[in-house]
């Protein structure tokens, strides 16, 4: 009670604003983040289908936003209620993320990634470029994969500065490069759901503060 006696209501309606503004922020980056990762998996494999589930949760951050607002705005427990079924929903759907969190599995969806790419070079030239180009790498181990299969390494496989091509191929395989890269986003991404859990949290409070306060106005006029 100490803490709803100290906020007035009009300053609670003014953080829950503010926090619904960063919130759609950081839905907007992640619907981004998503789309952008989408790409980077085949479509139908587990990993494609976590991702679709994080663009979903992006995009249900994003409208509760606009729900969050109109509650505090208009005062309306009944909206506010329903952003905080949406906040928890949230919460749960970070929660299930972190208990499927899995290094191994995210390392062998990658080797895989890797693989095919590699399959499909064989047959047809240029299906390992665009790895190659992002992740700075040679070949699945190294540009020697090329050069044993009799095959000329591709431009890929060099770096360029000031339009000059170096002389000598990325050292190091997709492989261990892919890996690396992925590796480090998935922990970051581990990160941000732990953190959005915070923030959700934190959101939820100040709506709960909030709703306190206009029920307990709403039984003062009654009177």
């Amino acid at each position: 009670m100490a803490l709803t006696t100290f906020f007035s209501r009009s300053c609670l309606q003014w953080t829950v604003i503010v926090f619904n503004v960063f919130s759609l922020i950081i839905g907007t980056l992640s619907v981004v983040a998503c789309v952008f990762e989408l790409e980077k998996f085949t479509e139908g494999s587990a990993e494609h289908m976590e991702k679709i589930i994080q663009l979903v949760s992006a995009a249900v951050l994003v409208l509760s936003t606009f729900v969050g607002c109109l509650g505090a705005v208009y005062g309306s427990v009944r909206i506010l209620f329903c952003f905080i079924v949406m906040l928890i929903a949230l919460i749960i759907s970070h929660i299930w993320k972190l208990w499927h969190y899995n290094e191994a599995k995210q390392m062998t969806a990658t080797e895989n990634l890797v693989t095919t790419a590699w399959m499909k070079e064989l047959v047809t030239t240029g299906a390992m470029h665009k790895i190659q180009e992002r992740h700075e790498c040679c070949g699945v181990k190294s540009g020697l994969d090329y050069v044993n299969l009799n095959m000329k390494i591709p431009i890929s496989c060099y770096r360029y500065e000031n339009n000059l091509r170096s002389i000598y191929p990325y050292e190091e395989g997709c492989f261990s490069a892919v890996k690396r890269s992925y590796l480090t986003v998935y922990r970051y991404e581990r990160l941000t759901h732990a953190l959005l859990i915070g923030f959700e949290s934190f959101g939820l409070v100040l709506v709960l503060l909030l709703i306190c306060k206009l029920l307990t106005k709403s039984r003062r006029y009654s009177y």
